[in-house]
């Protein structure tokens, strides 16, 4: 091989000494440029203009590297010319090709037949027969063809007779652009517009499919519609061959104080239902640095039968009730007291199901809260004064207006090894009924019950070892006692009170009831314990809890009157297991025991197989003794590399039916992902629904099918890993592809 003659270092501080001069005597700074280095092994030069170079040239300046057999470069116009195995490194991109002729002062020039190698958000890899530089990170690529699959792989190809992708502006531009899934030409169109580095751009997305057996075969095209930095939309009108056309809207807002979203949906008219159908979503949130919040939470759908018959973005919040909700808040303090005051309305639209009929929930027309808080008094006691005034309106139950306060003294003593908190209160409610249920019947009746408690606890620690772990293990017991005299409110009316359920919250509750009107008697201690197994950064390894009440009165206050009273002495015991019982497997048991009649009322069991992303099992069975016995079982698993199985079976043993099932399949090519999904559901008493959904998603391009795939598997599978996260790093090891040599350390 010859010997390297030359290396070449040529300064560009100023695009000639002329021009230099200039901006001397204007007193300015030269503005700094790249050095120019030439390197090679036989270098020629006219003056110091021009400089030819062969073997092995290569051309440095700035983030641009230019290498090839033969260069020919021209400092005064910035013209190089380059022949022979061509290869042009500019920032994160790469060419390689035969020949290049480049303008180095406008960025500008003409790569013949490269490859490419853009190395963005997603690095892409590709041929043209020609690309011509625009300038600064601007491309026209002609007969253009680009994947993001790793070479060698060629599953799917984006061809386009004229490509231009402009990185400044972040806007690409294909003519006759051809999406080629195996050699099939699976999408094409005559032109496409589309984002680049995720910015967003409005234009028609990626088609929507999916199949069910309520609305038969379901396709159509979304539209997104980039309105402002702050406000979008999609709009996507889509044909169900059972139902008939339908036009479904979203609408998103975004600002410093304040966010929200409207969805839409119309059917113009239901081919079953023979009636015209919508849905409506309202969202807005406001929270403003006074101190002002508020939030609009508004549902409503044509009829009861919607959510069954049709897929839909309205938020269900419960079974059958839609809420329509809106409050405004101001939080503050005044001195040395912290305020708090809320005014509410809130309705609901109850969707009744003709075999399982509910009654519909009291409406909130207005509910005003208040609440102040003053801490620390004399170093010792904290005062709470919580208030309220609610109107509660119902079309066909009574209805009337509540006032409640309950001023609250608590004495809080705590230190690292033990707690003690009595506190007491009194709680006054009034009431303005508006249409009594029975002649007679007070229309102003009112109540006033004191109330107090007294909670407190241990809390020892040892060093423990199990299992060849040195552990920290805790062992708590807390007493928690409440006495609330008895006052008759069987003339109180029942406007949003229910039995508590008896939990391990509740225990340590004072009141048995949930709502405001009604405030049981009680004189009862809890007692409960629980240990813990902390590692030493404090992690939790095993939890166990135990505990019980005992009373020293029967009751005397019945939700409703004729309501069967407790007379026995103690309470079910409440037992509670849980933690990591080996490294990848955690698993949790509760259950409520009936020493009385020797049997258990309600249990849950839950156990997790976690060992690594897309490796996870989980199955659970609840009982509730006469309403719900029931097993849950769902997963994710790898199959063989990029086949992943995904899968869950709720089963009612009561009801002798499937309440949810869902079986799919999941392929990751590396590049581009197919989800395949089916899924039955019990969409109301005598009705199921059994759905087909599947999704190709292309790498850095979009997707194809139904998107909303995997939401879906999220909501279904506890623990699912997303096969193709947006960093690789995070995808599951089943997917990664195997390096092409054995790593040595």
């Amino acid at each position: 091989m010859p010997q390297r003659l030359a290396m070449l270092v040529v300064a560009v501080a100023a695009a000639s000494l002329a021009a230099g001069a200039a901006r001397a005597q204007e007193d300015a700074e030269p503005e700094p440029k790249d050095p120019t280095t030439l390197d090679a092994e036989r270098i020629e030069g006219v003056g110091d203009l021009e400089f030819g170079a062969s073997g092995a040239a290569e051309l440095t300046q700035g983030e641009r590297i230019i290498f090839g057999e033969r260069l020919r470069y021209n400092q005064e116009l910035g013209r190089l010319d380059a022949d022979g195995g061509v290869r042009m490194q500019q920032g994160v991109d790469r060419f390689f090709g035969p020949r290049l002729r480049y303008d180095t002062l406008g960025d500008t020039g003409v790569f013949d037949q490269p490859g490419f190698l853009l190395q963005r958000d997603l690095t892409a890899r590709g041929t043209a027969d020609e690309v011509e530089f625009l300038g600064p990170q601007r491309y026209r690529l002609r007969n253009a063809r680009f994947t993001t699959c790793t070479p060698g792989n060629d599953d799917w190809m984006l061809e386009a007779e004229e490509l231009q992708l402009d990185y400044v502006a972040e806007e690409g531009r294909a003519e006759h652009p051809r999406l080629r899934f195996f050699d099939t030409t699976i999408l094409a169109a005559p032109f496409a517009t589309f984002p680049l580095e995720r910015r967003r751009k409005s234009g028609l997305l990626t088609p929507y499919y999916s199949n069910s057996t309520t609305r038969g075969f379901e396709t159509g095209m979304p539209f997104y519609w980039n309105i402002a930095p702050e406000y979008d939309a999609t709009i996507m009108p889509l044909y169900m061959t059972k139902r008939g056309g339908m036009l479904k809207n979203e609408f998103r807002y975004l600002d410093r104080n304040f966010s929200g979203e409207t969805r839409m949906e119309y059917l113009p008219e239901d081919k079953l239902f023979a009636d015209r159908r919508f849905g409506l979503s309202l969202q807005h949130r406001y929270l403003s640095q006074t101190g002002f919040a508020g939030q609009i939470d508004y549902n409503r759908v044509s009829d009861d039968r919607y959510f069954v018959d049709l897929a839909s973005q309205v938020r269900q919040s419960s079974t059958g009730n839609l809420p329509q909700d809106a409050y405004v808040t101001y939080t503050g303090t005044a001195g040395p007291v912290w305020h708090r005051t809320q005014v509410r309305l809130q309705r609901f639209q109850t969707l009744q199901d003709p075999d399982a009929q509910t009654v519909p929930p009291y409406h909130r027309l207005p509910q005003l809260n208040f609440t102040g808080t003053l801490n620390d008094i004399g170093g010792l006691v904290d005062a709470t004064l919580p208030a309220e005034y609610v109107r509660f309106a119902h079309h066909t139950l009574v209805q009337g207006a509540r006032t409640s306060v309950n001023p609250t003294l608590a004495a809080p003593l705590l230190a690292p090894g033990y707690f003690f908190t009595p506190r007491a209160g009194v709680r006054n409610v009034r009431y303005d009924i508006e249409n009594p249920a029975t002649a007679g019947f007070p229309r102003a009746p009112a109540v006033t019950v004191p109330w107090m408690s007294v909670d407190g606890g241990l809390i020892f620690e040892r060093e423990a070892r199990y299992f060849g772990t040195d552990l920290r293990q805790t062992l708590e017991p807390r007493l928690f006692y409440v006495y609330v005299p008895y006052r008759d409110q069987d003339q109180i009316p029942l406007f949003d009170t229910t039995l508590a359920d008896l939990n391990f919250p509740q225990l340590f509750s004072e009141n048995r009831f949930i709502g405001g009107d009604r405030f049981g008697d009680a004189n009862q201690l809890t007692s409960a314990l629980t240990t813990r197994f902390l590692e030493s950064g404090g992690q939790e390894v095993l939890r166990a809890t135990i505990g019980q009440r005992f009373y020293f009165e029967d009751e005397r206050v019945p939700l409703r009157p004729g309501t069967p009273l407790r007379t026995y002495d103690t309470s079910d015991t409440l037992a509670s297991v849980g933690g990591r019982v080996f490294r990848h497997v955690t698993a949790d048991a509760t259950v409520q025991y009936n020493r009385r009649e020797e049997r258990s009322e309600r249990y849950t069991a839950a156990a997790r197989y976690a060992p690594e992303p897309g490796r996870v099992l989980t199955a659970s069975y609840r009982f509730n003794r006469g309403t719900i016995r029931q097993v849950d079982v769902s997963g994710q698993w790898p199959l063989a590399p990029g086949w992943f199985a995904v899968g869950r079976y709720n089963y009612s043993i009561l009801d002798r039916r499937l309440v949810d099932g869902l079986a799919g399949v999941e392929y990751n090519a590396g590049c581009w992902v197919f989800r395949a999904v089916l899924q039955r559901i019990q969409a109301a008493a005598q009705v199921s629904s059994t759905a087909f959904f599947f999704q190709l998603e292309f790498n850095g391009v979009g997707q194809i099918g139904t998107t909303e795939v995997v939401g879906l598997l999220k909501r279904n599978v506890s623990g699912y890993s997303v096969t193709n996260p947006r960093d690789s790093a995070l995808s599951p090891p089943a997917a990664q592809r195997p390096l092409p040599f054995e790593m040595i350390y």
